[in-house]
């Protein structure tokens, strides 16, 4: 008879038993398991170490396009990677021991085909990280790309390891070759490297807490202006369509940001998004967490559907306090300037000092789903609250053109006849705001998906052709006698003498724990802003 040390050496000999880890899974093939249990045992092992270091990238990689998050926010996002990576990894065993089960002509004689079989399983589940990693709808950094190939290679490598153990192991108990494998296991220090990278994704949200003091507006040297500014941002209208209804203006190359909300907020604060802070219409908040996840992959089923399926977070639309910087007019309203904006993304109906906003969630909910509403409603509100406060700086934003060209699924007829009776009305803007004697600036930006340039329509000749949406903030500033900031990162389209200051500041309000309420959420789907 042969003894368990010289089938150990043969093994060896044939090349198994090489990673050390495969007594964690072996089994003894005669004890009286039945198959399934034996399998779900196998699996199950297997699973616990796929999920611990599937998780381990994709959460570096959320962490660094969505920092900061607190360490609960962080946990709970491991748990559910790290679940819904055991799931699959223990689907996907089950399945390939299944199909050696039902074929016999398979059965792991040789470490070749072994490896083969293992290398196939873990390249699967690593190229649906890799899927998963390219369908954010911006480029990684280069610390992202770093770490996130570190700890997917990593993986890919664990993977195949753990996945060729238990494929021995289950193949021994079903053919019964060779008794149990008593080899020392390494599968306790494979746990241990696990639990300590898995440590190591909390740094970040400790090393970056965040502490908001009351902050007083920065002091900074103004030029007395008597101008009256109105500034009108329509989503959807290009430099194209501008052209062809009349409305002249100068073309703008296009922006770099991805989303609605993550463009007119760069153009309405005048900073990059890494500064202000928005990124997306919606987000996905854990439970008992302060922020709201904004950049998600396209492909993450995972947070955008069975997280919040399961209770363990909700989507939620942006709140008015995610955004990091104030818009322009906030800074000259905080400053003594009387401004007023209409229906902006991230903004509220507050009244305070020399500011009067009207956010989005009332004149959603007026408009009752229909498009041009939006317009006829945040127009009418504008031009009311003009005729009782006299605001120095107004600023409206009028997003019917693209909902009705990009995000409502309308036949051709109806979406031709809605865009024409939503430029009518951008038109009808523009000599409403002459007719209160302002001064006016008109800025256009594609809509998602949507080709074509930017347009910049002024009754104030601009000295150069723009270079960017991002000209309009600093422009507005000179305009109403501030200086711009360094942060900002465009050039005035006016003159100006005032010498730039460095910063004026994160926006005093921010904090993100205030959720809007659910009317406007429903509103933003049927819009097409959310699906």
């Amino acid at each position: 008879m042969v003894s368990v040390d010289d089938l150990r050496q043969q093994l060896r000999e044939r090349g198994y038993l090489s990673h050390g880890i495969e007594r964690w899974f072996a089994l003894d093939p005669r004890s009286s398991r039945t198959f399934w249990l034996e399998l779900i045992v196998v699996a199950g092992k297997a699973a616990v170490l796929i999920g611990a270091f599937a998780m381990l990238p994709l959460v570096a990689i959320m962490l660094f396009r969505n920092h900061p998050l607190t360490g609960w926010e962080t946990l709970l996002m491991a748990v559910a990677y790290d679940a819904s990576a055991f799931v699959a990894g223990f689907l996907l065993l089950i399945v390939v021991a299944l199909i050696l089960k039902l074929r016999p002509s398979l059965a792991l004689d040789t470490p070749r085909l072994l490896l083969g079989i293992s290398l196939a399983a873990s390249a699967v589940m690593t190229a649906a990280i890799a899927i998963w990693w390219s369908q954010f709808p911006s480029v990684p950094s280069l610390l992202e790309l770093l770490a996130g190939l570190v700890l997917t290679v990593t993986f890919f490598l664990i993977a195949t390891i753990a996945i060729s153990a238990a494929l021995l192991s289950f193949s021994i108990y079903e053919l019964k070759r060779v008794p149990a494998i008593h080899q020392r296991s390494r599968g306790l220090p494979m746990s241990i490297a696990a639990a300590i990278l898995t440590a190591l994704l909390f740094l970040p949200a400790y090393a970056a807490q965040e502490r908001r003091p009351a902050i007083e507006p920065i002091q900074v040297v103004t030029s007395p202006t008597t101008r009256k500014v109105a500034f009108i941002a329509v989503d959807g209208l290009t430099y194209e369509i501008a052209t062809t209804r009349g409305l002249g203006g100068v073309p703008i190359p296009p922006m770099g940001e991805k989303s609605t909300t993550e463009r007119w907020a760069s153009v309405g604060t005048g900073v990059a998004a890494r500064l202000h802070g928005v990124h997306a219409v919606e987000g996905v908040r854990f439970r008992g967490g302060r922020h709201l996840v904004q950049t998600l992959s396209n492909a993450d089923l995972v947070l955008h559907d069975v997280a919040p399926a399961i209770g363990l977070a909700d989507r939620e639309p942006l709140p008015p306090t995610v955004r990091r910087r104030d818009f322009v007019w906030e800074i000259f309203a905080a400053r003594g300037v009387p401004s007023l904006a209409v229906n902006w993304w991230t903004t509220d109906d507050v009244r305070t000092g020399a500011l009067e906003s009207i956010g989005q969630a009332s004149i959603f909910a007026a408009a009752a789903n229909d498009p041009l509403r939006l317009d006829s409603g945040a127009l009418k509100r504008a031009l009311a609250t003009i005729d009782r406060m006299h605001p120095k700086f107004a600023t409206v934003y009028l997003p019917a053109l693209d909902v009705i060209l990009n995000r409502m699924a309308l036949d051709r007829s109806t979406q031709l006849a809605q865009s024409v009776r939503a430029l009518d009305g951008v038109a009808a803007s523009v000599d409403a705001v002459k007719r209160h004697d302002y001064e006016m600036i008109l800025v256009g930006l594609p809509g998602d998906h949507q080709s074509g340039l930017g347009v910049l329509v002024s009754t104030i000749p601009p000295t150069r052709p723009p270079a960017s949406a991002y000209d309009v903030a600093p422009t507005l500033c000179a305009l109403m006698g501030f200086p711009a900031s360094t942060e900002m990162a465009g050039t005035p389209l006016v003159s100006t003498d005032l010498p730039r200051i460095a910063s004026y500041g994160p926006r005093a309000a921010a904090g993100e724990n205030v959720k809007v309420n659910e009317e406007y959420y429903q509103n933003l789907k049927s819009l097409g802003y959310i699906r």
